[in-house]
């Protein structure tokens, strides 16, 4: 009697191990990652239509204020945007504007900005498929 216990308690612990674990792979005990996006949301179409030449109060016009100011390059605005999704890489885009006496005079983008209202139309497409 005291070795069928034993065998029955075995019996028992493995088949509740194989359960959990088996459990884990049904996403039952996943964690929710939110979405963190961060900085300036800018459109594509705003930031084609800076040109070189163009004032500040035009620029603020087209694409608002910038995220960074700093002190010590006065003559530079840095527009910089990152968005981490819960689950997926990070995307980062930066758009650098440098002034000469007040007026545009270099251009500098790296990455793609995402348009929000699109962004926002996708995401919402996707999760529609997924359910």
């Amino acid at each position: 009697m005291d070795m069928m216990q034993k065998l029955l308690i075995s019996f028992g612990m493995i088949s509740t191990l194989l359960l959990g674990l088996g459990g884990c792979s049904l996403d039952l005990f996943t964690v929710y990652k939110i979405d963190v996006q961060q900085g300036n949301a800018l459109r594509e179409k705003g930031i084609a239509q800076v040109k070189k030449g163009m004032t500040r109060r035009q620029v603020q016009f087209l694409i608002g204020n910038p995220l960074l100011e700093d002190p010590f390059h006065a003559n530079r605005w840095d527009y910089v945007y990152y968005y981490k999704p819960g689950y997926g890489e990070p995307q980062r885009a930066r758009l650098t504007l440098f002034f000469d006496q007040g007026r545009v005079s270099r251009i500098e983008k790296e990455g793609d900005f995402i348009d929000p209202d699109e962004f926002y139309l996708q995401r919402n497409r996707e999760t529609a498929r997924k359910d």
